[in-house]
C-alpha cells in the first residue's frame, strides 16, 4: 500500500481491518513502520496538502479532507501553514479562469457570477478571496448592482 502513495495511519488501518487483521497485529505494526518513518500523518498531510492546492483545490477544503484521512489538529494546521498566499492566489485565478470558459455564453451576468462563486467556494476558497478574485476579473458580486 505504501509503495503506491503515502496513507495517514487511520487510512492504513482501515484498509488493514477490511483484510480481517486483528486490531493488535494492526496497531503493532503500524507502531513498528511509525518508528522507522514509513507512517508519518505530518508528512503525509505535506504531501496531500502540496498536490491537492496544485490541483485548485482550497485551503478549506484541503482542512476537510485532512479531517477524513485521520490527519491530526496540529498536523492539519503545520501543512496548511506551508500554503504560500501567493501560489493559493494564483491557483485561484487559474480555476476561476477554467471555469469561467467552460460556462455558457447565454448566462446573464449575475447568473454566472453566482455560478463562479459557487464552484470557488466548493473548492474550498473562502468566500472572501473568491469575491476579490471575481472582481479582479470583472465579474459582477453579489452587493453590487
Amino acid at each position: 500500500m505504501l509503495a503506491r502513495r503515502a496513507h495517514t495511519r487511520l487510512e492504513l488501518q482501515q484498509k488493514l481491518r477490511r483484510k480481517q487483521f486483528e486490531t493488535d497485529e494492526i496497531e503493532a505494526v503500524l507502531d513498528r513502520l511509525a518508528e522507522r518513518g514509513l507512517v508519518d500523518d505530518r508528512k503525509t498531510a505535506s504531501s496531500i496538502v502540496r498536490t491537492q492546492s496544485a490541483r485548485g483545490r482550497g485551503r478549506g477544503r484541503l482542512a476537510s479532507e485532512l479531517s477524513a484521512k485521520g490527519v491530526s489538529r496540529e498536523d492539519s494546521a503545520a501543512a496548511l501553514d506551508e500554503l504560500d498566499p501567493a501560489e493559493e492566489a494564483a491557483n485561484l485565478a487559474r480555476v476561476l479562469a477554467r471555469k469561467a470558459r467552460s460556462l455558457s455564453a447565454s448566462l446573464t451576468p449575475q447568473a454566472r457570477s453566482k455560478k463562479l462563486f459557487d464552484h470557488l467556494v466548493r473548492r474550498g476558497y473562502s468566500p472572501g478571496a473568491v469575491l476579490a478574485a471575481l472582481r479582479k476579473k470583472g465579474e459582477p458580486a453579489d452587493d453590487e448592482p
